[in-house]
């Protein structure tokens, strides 16, 4: 009987939508001046998002700076290929997003001929990743076998990580310069879930239809190293090279809370019962990462960059819940694998009237998640994107404003619960592998104040 099974459907697809990105590094292109190129900035970092880039960069600030950068309106589209799948062919999410970074750089010590200092310290908030879903479904349905029947659904999903880098940076020499930095990761994931209820009397047997209820919460925070150097190859080129070390966990707290039930006729009703809640661990781990950049650049007329980006491979628990019934309840995946993933950006911006910029970029946000042939369990989504910025910026005595957006779209596949009621039904799900299409844009604005 598909109908008693629905709403468990509208549940299960709504989670593919919506599930947790831990395969990509790339969504958002954090910082002021590296929006508009295209996150091509570990050779110049001379702002308070060097930090993210490059912390030897932000010795290069003049005297003090201080960035604001948002992300103002965002949409996220996915569709799927023509398989006997949970998923319509066009499900799409639109969704107002805020990632975000500030920072603050002030540089210390006597000028040099040049005007620059010989040392400055930072510390920048950067949100490089930020989900947001929500969906509610009410009313009432009839079905030719048990009739008109009441129906709900209800789901929430957020998942945000938030960086806090403290870091500072020192001139060795005129052309070479070295800088480091802490950096705490925060990340919290809030993913409640719905229920629903369907009753009618066929034949004289009073039916109920019940499915159950989850609400996950957790945060986990982590520490990583960077450091950085950047070196003036020649009047006009510029190197910049940026290592992260691996993270690791210090902090971990959350809960859950779910009943799984059963579906049946009156007077042969046997539900699960519903466990006390329970305690969760997690952890969101990078193994270490590299980043390398070139820019040529003419003052006040010409920038020119390029940058390589390394993650390394990683396996993590994202979700840990000791209760067995718990975690088959989960509608996130929690075991996590990353391949190792190689990403390139470019920019160029031009300066002209001594106060306007237009800056382009390109940039690649690969998955790390590894191609799996296993159906027997869900796994992430394997989308290769590429995408582009174009940003305005306009210039007066202390500050520096651009706006533009980002785009970026890609193809892969997805591993999602097949559309079938009888397996819906069972405990062993099985699953299908799909095509899978995404595509987002952003809007964002930045400011950069200097004195």
């Amino acid at each position: 009987m598909k109908i008693q099974f629905a709403v468990v459907i509208l549940m299960m697809l709504l989670t593919t939508v919506s599930r947790a990105d831990d395969v990509h590094y790339q969504d958002f292109i954090v910082g002021d001046q590296a929006v508009g190129l295209g996150g091509a900035y570990t050779a110049i970092a001379a702002d308070p998002s060097g930090l993210w880039y490059n912390p030897a960069g932000i010795v290069d600030v003049r005297n003090t700076s201080l960035s604001l950068s948002a992300n103002l309106y965002g949409i996220q589209d996915a569709s799927v290929g023509k398989q006997d799948t949970i998923i319509p062919e066009d499900p799409i999410s639109k969704l107002s997003v805020v990632p975000s970074s500030a920072g603050f750089v002030q540089a210390l010590g006597r000028t040099d001929m040049h005007g620059k200092r010989p040392f400055a310290f930072g510390v920048s908030f950067t949100v490089p990743s930020y989900r947001k879903f929500s969906s509610s479904e009410e009313g009432t349905s009839t079905d030719p076998v048990i009739g008109t029947y009441r129906h709900g659904y209800h789901r929430a999903f957020e998942d945000q990580t938030l960086w806090v880098s403290i870091g500072a940076a020192m001139r060795l020499h005129s052309r070479l310069s070295i800088g480091a930095g802490l950096v705490l990761l925060h990340r919290s994931v809030q993913d409640a879930a719905s229920s629903f209820v369907a009753t009618n009397e066929v034949g004289g047997e009073f039916l109920t239809y019940r499915n159950a209820m989850m609400d996950l919460n957790f945060s986990n925070d982590s520490l990583l190293l960077a450091v950085g150097l950047k070196l003036k190859l020649s009047e006009r080129l510029y190197f910049g090279a940026m290592v992260r070390s691996p993270s690791i966990t210090v902090y971990s707290s959350g809960h859950m809370r779910f009943a799984r039930s059963q579906a049946d006729g009156a007077g042969a009703s046997s539900f699960l019962p519903t466990p006390a809640e329970v305690s969760v661990k997690s952890e969101s781990q990078i193994w270490g990462e590299g980043r390398a950049g070139i820019a040529y650049v003419i003052p006040e007329l010409l920038i020119l960059s390029a940058d390589v980006s390394i993650h390394l491979p990683t396996s993590y628990t994202l979700v840990e819940v000791d209760n067995q019934q718990a975690r088959d309840a989960l509608l996130i995946a929690p075991e996590v694998d990353r391949n190792m993933v190689i990403n390139g950006n470019l920019g160029a911006e031009v300066q002209f009237l001594k106060r306007f910029t237009v800056g382009v970029g390109a940039f690649s946000n690969f998955s790390s998640a590894p191609s799996t042939g296993d159906l027997t369990k869900p796994a992430p989504a394997r989308v290769h994107m590429v995408g582009g910025t174009l940003a305005v910026g306009i210039f007066s005595e202390h500050t520096i404003t651009r706006i533009g957006m980002t785009y970026a779209r890609g193809s892969g596949s997805d591993v999602i619960p097949v559309n079938s009621p009888d397996q819906l039904a069972l405990d062993a799900q099985q699953f299908v592998k799909v095509d899978l299409t995404q595509s987002y844009a952003y809007f964002f604005l930045a400011s950069t104040f200097r004195y």
